[in-house]
C-alpha cells in the first residue's frame, strides 16, 4: 500500500512545518501561482470545496518575503485645512516614528467641593463682622444687598467652574490635537491580506459616522474617522479575495478601478451616515490579486474584471492511485494528526483512509483531493476512538461544514485510530449532509419497497440502480413495463421527472422497437405489429426526482421482455447507458450502485465494461462487465423456460 513499513503513525517522521510542503496533489498549480506572484500577475483559483485553494494562498504568503526586496511603509491621514471633508491620506516609505512632542493643553479642573464650602463659610463670617458696625435702620437693606452680591458671585464662580471642567473634559474640542496626523496602517513586511468578497467595508474601507456632525469642537474631524480597506493594506503585496460568488457588482467595479489605476479613494459606504460626504484623495494600492471560488462562481464575475486576471487555474479534485500518491495521502494523515493533536493511527487505519479516498474519487484507480472531507473523517474517527458516540459528533460542525471539535489527547493512555473507527464514520455518513439524508430516506422507506431479489423470472420487470443525492448512496429501483394494444401507439413514462431520464428512456424505447422489428436479437422471433402497441414504463415507488441515463439498458431489456413476452431473471440488477447502436456506455456512482445491489441481496450486478476499472470492492456479489446489449441478453433472459414451454407444446 505504502513505500514505507510501519505499525502506527508514531513511527513516521514529523511533517514539514512549511505550509508549501504540506500542499497535497496540487504541485502544478503551486508552481504556476509562485511564478505568477514572482512576475506580479493576477490569479483566480477554481475548484471543488476542500481541494486546498485557501491553503495554497496561505502557503505562498508564508514565503512571500523571498520574492525580492521590500520597502516598509506606513499610511497616515491628515486634515485638509481648505476642505475638511476631503482629508489627505499619504503613503510614506520607511518605518513609522511617533512624534513625542507634547502639545500644550488647557488644564481646567472643576473646583474641590471642600474649597467652595470654606469660601462660603469665610464669606458668612466676614458679613457678620461688617453687619455689627451698621446702624439698625440700615441693617435690613445691608443684609439684602450683601446676600444678593454673595448669590451673584457664587453663581458666577460655580458656572465658570462647571464650564471650565466640561470644556477640559471634551476630547474633541478644538485644539492642536485636531490637526495632528493619524497613523492608519504600518507595513513592515510584504503583506498578504485576506478579505471575503461580501464584506464591502473590510474590502474597500469606510468613513466612520459621527453623530455630532464631524466638525470640532464637538465632532470628530474626518481624517480621524478613516478606516483603511484590505485593498489598501495589500499595497505592494497580495490581496486574497475568497467566496467570489458573493461579490457584489459594485465591488467588482472598484477592484477593476484599483487594478487599472493602482489607487482608490475611500468614502463613506452608508448614505445615511455623516461619513457619506467625506472622500479621501486616491490612495495607492498596487497589489497582486488572487481570487478563489468554486467552478460555477466564475460566471458571477463581470467580463472586464475577468479579463484582468492573467492566470485562471482549475485545481484537480482527484489524482491517480499510484504508490507515490498513496504516500502523499499518508503524509496528509500525519499532518492532520500533528496539526490537530490527534491520537496516532494504525497501519490498517491508514489503508482504510486510502480506500475511502478511492470511494470519494469514484474510482479504484483514483484518489480524491477533497482533503477537507478526509480531514473531517480522521478527526471524527479520533473522537470515536476516544469513546464518543456518533450523536455527540454532530454538534461539532461549523457553518462551512468543517469539523472542529475540542480534541484532547490522553498521553497516559495509548489510544489509536483504527480501520474500524474510520469505517464507522464513513458508513454512518456523518461527514456529509447529503449522505445522511440519503441514508435516512433509505432507512425509513426500504421496508415499504416491493423489491424481491432472486424471485422467479417475470415478464417486463427488471431492477435498475441509482444514486440518491450528490455524494449519496446507491439504491435499487424496480422498473415495470406493460404493453397494451391501442389505436394511439406511444410511450408513456410514469414517476419520471428528469429531462435526461426522459430522453434516455425514449431512446431505449426506440432501440428496443428497432431490435425487435429487425429480429436480429438472439431470442425467439415473434411477429409483432408495433404500430398498435402502447408502452407504459413505470419506475415503481420512486418518489424522489429521477434523472440521468444510467437506467437506459434496464428499460430497454424490460421493453424487449414485454414485447416478446419472454421473462427476465430476477437475480440481477443492472446499470448502464446505451447509444442507438446498442453499445453500453459508462455511468457514474458505480461503487455505490454495486453496494446497493449487494445490500438488497442480488446475486449478480451488470455494469458497463468502461466502469470495470472504477470498481473498488468486488466481494459478496458477481460483477459482470459488458460492452454491448447483445452480451447482456443471454445473461438475463430466461431462455430455459421458453425451451420447456416449446417442448411441452410439441409433446402435446
Amino acid at each position: 500500500m505504502f513505500s514505507i513499513k510501519f505499525k502506527t503513525t508514531e513511527e513516521l517522521p514529523e511533517p514539514s512545518p512549511r505550509l508549501i510542503d504540506q500542499v497535497i496533489g496540487q504541485d502544478e498549480a503551486v508552481k504556476i501561482i509562485l511564478s505568477a506572484v514572482k512576475n506580479k500577475r493576477n490569479v483566480i483559483l477554481l475548484g471543488d470545496p476542500g481541494v486546498g485553494k485557501s491553503m495554497i494562498v496561505k502557503a505562498v504568503g508564508e514565503i512571500l518575503q523571498d520574492f525580492g526586496d521590500f520597502t516598509p511603509y506606513y499610511v497616515i491621514a491628515k486634515p485638509n485645512l481648505k476642505n475638511m471633508e476631503r482629508p489627505i491620506v499619504e503613503v510614506i516609505d520607511g518605518e513609522y516614528k511617533e512624534d513625542l512632542k507634547e502639545i500644550p493643553k488647557l488644564d481646567l479642573k472643576s473646583p474641590n467641593p471642600l474649597t467652595l464650602i470654606l469660601i462660603m463659610v469665610g464669606a458668612i463670617i466676614l458679613s457678620q463682622y461688617f453687619l455689627r458696625s451698621i446702624p439698625e435702620k440700615y441693617l435690613l437693606a445691608s443684609v439684602t444687598i450683601t446676600a444678593l452680591i454673595v448669590l451673584v458671585f457664587g453663581f458666577i464662580i460655580i458656572l465658570t467652574s462647571i464650564m471650565g471642567a466640561s470644556r477640559a473634559s471634551m476630547s474633541n474640542s478644538l485644539s492642536p490635537m485636531d490637526l495632528k496626523p493619524v497613523l492608519l496602517y504600518e507595513c513592515k513586511k510584504r503583506p498578504l491580506v485576506r478579505a471575503s468578497a461580501y464584506n464591502v467595508t473590510r474590502l474597500l474601507g469606510d468613513i466612520k459616522h459621527c453623530p455630532l456632525g464631524g466638525r470640532p469642537p464637538l465632532g470628530t474631524p474626518p481624517h480621524k474617522r478613516i478606516i483603511l480597506g484590505a485593498i489598501h493594506e495589500a499595497h505592494r503585496g497580495i490581496l486574497y479575495v475568497d467566496e467570489i460568488k458573493t461579490m457584489p457588482l459594485e465591488v467588482q467595479d472598484y477592484i477593476l478601478t484599483a487594478l487599472q489605476d493602482k489607487c482608490l479613494p475611500i468614502s463613506g459606504r452608508n448614505p445615511n451616515s455623516s461619513g457619506a460626504t467625506v472622500e479621501t484623495n486616491p490612495i495607492p494600492c498596487d497589489f497582486i490579486l488572487i481570487m478563489s471560488g468554486n467552478m460555477d462562481d466564475v460566471y458571477n464575475l463581470r467580463a472586464p474584471l475577468l479579463d484582468r486576471i492573467d492566470y485562471k487555474i482549475v485545481l484537480k479534485n482527484k489524482m491517480d492511485n499510484t504508490l507515490e500518491n498513496r504516500d502523499k495521502i499518508l503524509q496528509f494523515i500525519v499532518q492532520e494528526i500533528k496539526n490537530n493533536n490527534l491520537n496516532p493511527m494504525t497501519y490498517d487505519g491508514c489503508c482504510e483512509v486510502v480506500k475511502i479516498a478511492q470511494y470519494l474519487a469514484g474510482s479504484k484507480d483514483k484518489l480524491t483531493l477533497r482533503l477537507r472531507l478526509l480531514a473531517n473523517i480522521i478527526k471524527m474517527a479520533n473522537d470515536i476512538a476516544m469513546g464518543k458516540e456518533i450523536e455527540e459528533l454532530l454538534g461539532n460542525f461549523d457553518e462551512k461544514g468543517n469539523y472542529n471539535p475540542e480534541t484532547k489527547k490522553d498521553d497516559n493512555k495509548k489510544v489509536y485510530i483504527t480501520a474500524e473507527h474510520i469505517r464507522k464514520v464513513f458508513e454512518s455518513g456523518i461527514y456529509s449532509m447529503e449522505k445522511q439524508v440519503a441514508l435516512n430516506y433509505i432507512k425509513n422507506f426500504k421496508r415499504y419497497k416491493h423489491i424481491v431479489p432472486n424471485d422467479t423470472p417475470k415478464v417486463g420487470v427488471v431492477y435498475g440502480l441509482a444514486v440518491i443525492g450528490v455524494g449519496g448512496i446507491g439504491d435499487v429501483t424496480k422498473i415495470i413495463v406493460q404493453i397494451l394494444d391501442s389505436k394511439n401507439p406511444g410511450t408513456h413514462l410514469l414517476n419520471i421527472s428528469g429531462d435526461i431520464a426522459k430522453h434516455s428512456i425514449t431512446l431505449a424505447s426506440a432501440l428496443s422497437k428497432k431490435l425487435v422489428s429487425e429480429g436480429k436479437l438472439p431470442l425467439p422471433k415473434k411477429d409483432i405489429d408495433l404500430n398498435n402497441k402502447e408502452i407504459y414504463i413505470q419506475f415503481s415507488q420512486s418518489y424522489s426526482k429521477i434523472d440521468g441515463d444510467s437506467a437506459t439498458a434496464a428499460v430497454c431489456l424490460a421493453i424487449i421482455s414485454a414485447l416478446l413476452n419472454i421473462p427476465l431473471k430476477q437475480d440481477f440488477a443492472i446499470t448502464g447507458s446505451l447509444d442507438l447502436n446498442g453499445n453500453v456506455l459508462a455511468i457514474g456512482g458505480v461503487n455505490e450502485k454495486i453496494e446497493a445491489a449487494k445490500k438488497y441481496g442480488f446475486k449478480r450486478v451488470i455494469i458497463p465494461e468502461a466502469n470495470k476499472i472504477d470498481v473498488i470492492e468486488s466481494e459478496g456479489i458477481e460483477i459482470i462487465p459488458v460492452k454491448t446489449l447483445d452480451e447482456i441478453i443471454p445473461l438475463v433472459f430466461d431462455l430455459e423456460s421458453i425451451k420447456n414451454t416449446e417442448t411441452s407444446k410439441i409433446s402435446k
